[in-house]
């Protein structure tokens, strides 16, 4: 067994990091050599390397969404360390940090074709509460405006009527008040979150006869800014589909070449989207996989008092 030492990252691991991530898998690039110099400098994040003989031979990151959540990414081991339980001793060493600082709440997504990361979860009693599937489609110049429906860009008189409509159980579409942020992180959709998300012109909805009956948050993803990217989406039966329209008509009219996001799998969602031909852009299905940190650690306490 060999002797891994667990740091935080440095800007001379960044040779040695893209160097083996080129063979992260066989059938497909990875993004991390796209990511890096952002993930090294950003301050809400951190990169944990895992190091034999000082020479980098794992990865894993951690950016905190808010005050108290943390999302996952980025877990890598070079291929001729792998089965070593480098991946473990990564993973014990950011949960450590992560209680240190009393972020309580971990997520992060897998890819349903990997197998290897869903094996692992499974074996740390990590539970999924949620899956979803990305989808694209094309701008439209026009789109057919409907008597009594009205598309706007919501602002602070609408802050009420809004936050109703997130919480309340009569509409469909984003049930678990996750707002999918910038680099595509999801967290929860607080109400300080949506003042912010409000106040930035972000948030999207259709009235009926002054009643806001469905709603959409624009996110960010870095890595296309061609895209307009959805984080959140919701609303009742028979304004959800003429919000898609709208929403490919802004993106029109903000210059975008595509529109996008991860949707839930509401079934009465995923129907409205192949309606309105948005296509998968993956062809299997995004878990989401939530943990308590800091249950973790008073489990571990029971464990070893036990023995």
């Amino acid at each position: 067994m060999v002797e891994v030492q667990v740091r935080l990252a440095r800007t001379e691991d960044r040779e040695a990091v893209l160097a083996f991530c080129q063979n992260t898998w066989e059938n497909k690039s990875d993004y991390i050599h796209l990511v890096w110099d952002q993930w090294f400098s950003e301050p809400k994040g951190r990169i944990f390397v895992a190091v034999v003989n000082e020479v980098p031979v794992g990865i894993g990151r951690v950016f905190m969404v808010s005050d108290s959540e943390a999302w996952w990414e980025g877990l890598r081991v070079d291929r001729a360390y792998r089965g070593q339980g480098i991946a473990r001793i990564l993973n014990s060493q950011i949960e450590e940090f992560l209680r240190e600082n009393n972020i309580k709440t971990s997520r992060c997504i897998v890819r349903s074709e990997d197998q290897v990361m869903l094996g692992m979860m499974a074996r740390r009693n990590r539970k999924i509460i949620s899956y979803y599937i990305p989808h694209r489609n094309t701008p439209i110049s026009t789109v057919e405006s409907l008597s009594g429906l009205i598309f706007t860009q919501l602002n602070n008189s609408d802050f009420n009527s809004a936050w109703e409509l997130v919480n309340s159980s009569e509409f469909y579409g984003e049930n678990n008040c996750f707002y999918i942020g910038r680099e595509v992180k999801w967290q929860k959709l607080k109400i300080e979150l949506f003042k912010n998300l409000i106040e930035r012109g972000l948030v999207w909805g259709i009235k009926q006869s002054d009643r806001l009956v469905s709603l959409a948050i624009q996110s960010a993803l870095d890595r296309d800014k061609e895209v307009f990217w959805l984080g959140y989406i919701r609303g009742t039966k028979e304004s959800l589909p003429i919000l898609l329209l709208e929403l490919r008509h802004l993106a029109f009219q903000k210059k975008y070449s595509s529109i996008g996001g991860f949707f839930p799998t509401c079934e009465l969602l995923l129907n409205y989207l192949e309606k309105g031909e948005f296509w998968k852009s993956y062809t299997g299905v995004f878990s989401l996989f939530e943990w308590d940190n800091l249950s973790i650690a008073g489990n571990r306490e029971n464990l070893t008092g036990s023995s």
